[in-house]
């Protein structure tokens, strides 16, 4: 099903009553042209700048769907989102885009769709700076229902972990971009090498300074001395936001994900940056872990083993730990309980899509009890374990006892 553009008055006001028009301008942002259609956001981070009328081919029809959305950002950065008929609930993973991407098309799978809602274009600049984009089609369709996997039976089902990586890789060859923006590395490699870095440096950038020091950027300050000369193993690399910060910073980086499609983005950034002292490791399976050195003086887990089932990620610890030295570190970033209560507390199969999005299949929270009982037999000292960011996370950082 397309939705047209065919052109109507905007509502100028956010607080308008919205009609059952094709879209509609919000918070004063401009919308011009017949297709493309021309959009400039207001200045404010995260303000909806246009919302375009979903309605299903007839009741009952949606359930899940995927929205396209064919665009060009000229300045600044845009998000796109599924957003309920009350214009406060998103329903579907936004993507951001920027200059950098030239011509793009955003994809955005919605599960458990209404048959009604809007797909929203708004603004993701940081700084108080308004965005410009043109939109070129927008396309909604139905789906099949998605096949939901039974995380716990893949773990029983297969010791080297193979079939629960699979199902994993389905939604980690997406990576953070910024402070909230996610990105598929498979779209990360169409961009050229200039595009590429650019985009690195801005996510960076987004995720260390101003609002995301908070998040990212103390930890990148605390460590830079401290991981400088050594041997890291970065279990879950992403979009290297820490591992390639590290490795500038002159430590010697190992980069492990489960997701090729993330390992080549890294191999190019680390080409284009210039980064020698780095090397790559294919997670295809817990078989893969017996690649590496057994002399790494810190395992750096950013998140990464909080998406599986204890008694699995406590086999893979284990097998990761026979490459830890004595008095070696293990430092993890977690969500903790108070924030599973806090969204509450589901089950883990299902608290994944409130913490990472709909297409996530497991999540589960971690304290330092818990984190002290997957690690064993090996025993750590705790250095650090705090939460913060209003109990969003929590950080362990541990030395094994000799």
């Amino acid at each position: 099903m397309k939705l047209p553009f065919t052109k109507k008055a905007p509502v100028a006001s956010a607080g308008a009553a919205l009609d059952l028009r094709n879209y509609t301008a919000h918070n004063g942002a401009a919308i011009s042209g017949a297709g493309p259609l021309e959009i400039t956001t207001d200045a404010a981070q995260w303000s909806y700048a246009a919302a375009f009328r979903y309605r299903g081919a007839k009741k009952g029809s949606a359930g899940r769907i995927l929205v396209r959305v064919k665009a060009r950002v000229d300045e600044g950065r845009i998000g796109v989102a599924f957003v309920k008929d009350d214009l406060t609930e998103i329903l579907g993973n936004d993507e951001e885009r920027s200059p950098v991407d030239g011509d793009t098309t955003v994809e955005i799978v919605v599960d458990g769709a209404p048959d009604s809602g809007w797909v929203v274009i708004r603004n993701n600049a940081q700084g108080g700076v308004p965005s410009r984009c043109a939109i070129f089609g927008l396309e909604a369709e139905n789906l099949p229902p998605a096949a939901t996997p039974d995380i716990s039976a893949l773990t029983s089902a297969d010791s080297s972990g193979a079939a629960l990586f699979a199902v994993l890789r389905e939604k980690w060859c997406e990576v953070p971009a910024g402070l909230t923006g996610r990105r598929k590395t498979a779209d990360l490699l169409k961009l050229d090498d200039e595009k590429l870095a650019a985009l690195w440096d801005e996510s960076h950038r987004e995720s260390t300074t101003g609002s995301g020091y908070a998040a990212r950027g103390w930890y990148h300050e605390l460590y830079a001395d401290v991981l400088r000369g050594r041997k890291v193993l970065d279990v879950g690399s992403g979009f290297g936001l820490d591992g390639i910060s590290f490795a500038r910073a002159g430590a010697r980086m190992t980069f492990l994900d489960i997701a090729p499609t993330n390992l080549d983005v890294l191999r190019r950034l680390c080409r284009i940056l210039h980064i020698e002292n780095a090397d790559f490791v294919y997670l295809e399976d817990l078989r893969s872990i017996d690649r590496l050195p057994m002399d790494f003086d810190v395992i750096w887990c950013q998140g990464s083993m909080i998406h599986a089932p204890f008694e699995f990620v406590r086999g893979e610890a284990r097998k990761l730990l026979e490459h830890l030295r004595a008095r070696g570190r293990w430092i993890e970033l977690a969500y903790p309980r108070e924030r599973w209560e806090r969204e509450g507390r589901l089950a883990f199969d299902r608290w994944g899509k409130h913490t990472d999005g709909a297409a996530t299949p497991w999540a589960e929270w971690y304290d330092l009890a818990r984190l002290r009982e997957r690690l064993r037999p090996a025993e750590f000292d705790a250095v650090l374990s705090f939460n913060f960011h209003g109990n969003d996370f929590i950080w362990f950082d541990l030395v094994r006892r000799a």
